[in-house]
Parts: C-alpha cells; structure tokens; sequence
C-alpha cells in the first residue's frame, strides 16, 4: 500500500482521453498513475509500489499482453487486467491462457462494473502478499528448527536425521510455492 492506505494501480494506455476519463473516475478511490505506453509503465513501476495494473491491449510498440507479461516477470503479485476495446478474441485468449492477466475489461467499460473489478483486483493483490509473507514466515521458522535440531544429531543421530530429512522436504516445498512458475505453468 502506498502511504496514503489507498491502492496504488497504473493505467497504460497511449490514448489521453482514456487516461483522463479514468484518472477522472478513479482518482479518489485509488492512488492513480498513468503511462501513454509499455515502456513508460515499465519505468514507473521501478520506481513506485504498484497494485493493480491496467493496459490497453492496442498500443504501438508493445501490446497490452506483451507489457503485462513483462510486468508479470518482474513483479509477479502485481494483479494484472488487459483494456481492449476491440474483439480481439485473440490476444485475450492468449493473455488468459499465459496468466498474465486476472480478467479483462472492453471499452467503453461500466463504471461501477470496473470499480468492482478494481477492488476484487486489490483484494487479490492483498491475498498474494499476505501468502508470500507467510510463506517467507515459515521458510525461516523451519531453517530455524533444523539450526536448533543439530544439538539432537550426538544424542539420537537416527532421530536427527529422520527430523532434518521431514524438515528439509518441507521447507523444499515452501521454497517452490515461493518460486516464480514457468509462463506456460502458471496462473494469473
């Protein structure tokens, strides 16, 4: 969260009057950011904690599904959500099928349809940090254990070592939930 407690989200999209018919629409709500390409996104999202991220597909440059799946590779529990305003079936299918997005809005877009969205967005946004922190949580409580079960290796070697291969196997298991997935393996 920014300092102000309300949810930082980036609009990426090269027309200006959708950046400021959403800036109009979202800028009490959320701290509003906006970008009139990829590459711009890509450089406010180095220097600001973004939530929720919300491109045009139909970009010059780099389309909507090209840029989230490069904000997917950098900031992967950035929520991610494709603007198009044309059937472009394709490139939805596509941003689905490859997890870059968590849904996908057409223009013009319902306001209060995309305020939902935007907090459901959020809301995923929050889930995902909060998993991530109780994962890291537990991955140092458990290398902790297995410091502290080194002292049982002289009194009860066998003992030790079944403990240290349980503890190690669980702490594998926490490490690959933690791990970025492979693009073509993973969810949204």
């Amino acid at each position: 969260m920014t300092t102000d407690a309300r949810p930082a989200i980036l609009v990426v999209d090269d027309e200006s009057e959708i950046l400021y018919s959403l800036r109009g629409l979202l800028r009490k709500e959320y701290d509003f950011h906006a970008a009139p390409s990829g590459y711009e996104g890509l450089k406010v999202l180095e220097r600001t904690p973004i939530q929720v991220v919300l491109a045009d597909q139909r970009m010059p440059e780099m389309t909507g599904v090209d840029f989230l799946a490069q904000v997917r590779a950098r900031y992967p529990e950035t929520t991610r959500l494709l603007l198009t305003g044309y059937s472009d079936l394709p490139a939805v299918i596509e941003a689905i099928n490859r997890g870059h997005v968590f849904a996908y809005i057409t223009k013009p877009w319902d306001p209060d349809g995309l305020r939902l969205l935007l907090r459901q967005a959020c809301e995923r946004h929050d889930q995902l940090a909060e998993r991530r922190r109780l994962l890291t949580d537990v991955s140092a409580y458990l290398g902790r254990c297995l410091d502290q079960m080194k002292g049982l290796r002289d009194a009860n070697p066998g003992a030790f070592d079944e403990l240290a291969q349980a503890g190690a196997a669980l702490r594998g298991r926490v490490e690959q939930a933690l791990a970025p997935k492979p693009e073509s393996l993973a969810g949204p």
